[in-house]
């Protein structure tokens, strides 16, 4: 009886620590040889790489939902400066972080971005740009 009342009690409780759980970037991999974004050991995203772009598609459609471009500030020797700037294609939306795009896509991930079928949240995306835009491209002086 004392075990049936654990087993129900781990029941009750389990499903919302483990959907309470944030991802990392360790959670998160690019592997652009293999062609997607993994989640967990799991093929979620389509990806492509050119030099300095990350294309990420649809897995089943493969319709390009956004992109990643690393930005090298026009300093290609010196690395502090460099940023990531993200576009999303059906939006036209942007915004630029100086976070890494794995860190920034476990953050789109945590702030809700996708929904379960991997689909972008209009509202999410909107949301996810106010809060972490870091506007670099406007505040950097040129000379």
């Amino acid at each position: 009886m004392k075990h049936l009342s654990l087993l129900v009690l781990f029941c009750l409780f389990a499903p919302a620590t483990l959907c309470a759980q944030q991802l990392t970037h360790k959670d998160v991999k690019f592997k652009y040889k293999k062609g997607y974004v993994f989640v967990e050991k799991k093929e979620v995203l389509k990806l492509r790489y050119s030099i300095g772009y990350f294309y990420v598609s649809d897995l089943n459609t493969g319709e390009e939902m956004m992109y990643f471009r690393i930005n090298d500030n026009e300093t290609p020797s010196y690395f502090d400066d460099d940023y990531v700037k993200v576009f999303f294609n059906d939006s036209e939306k942007e915004f630029e972080s100086k976070s890494h795009q794995r860190i920034l896509m476990a953050q789109m991930i945590n702030e809700g971005v996708f929904d379960s079928d991997w689909n972008l949240v209009e509202e999410n995306v909107d949301k996810f740009i106010r809060k972490y835009d870091e506007n670099i491209s406007n505040r950097t002086v040129r000379f």
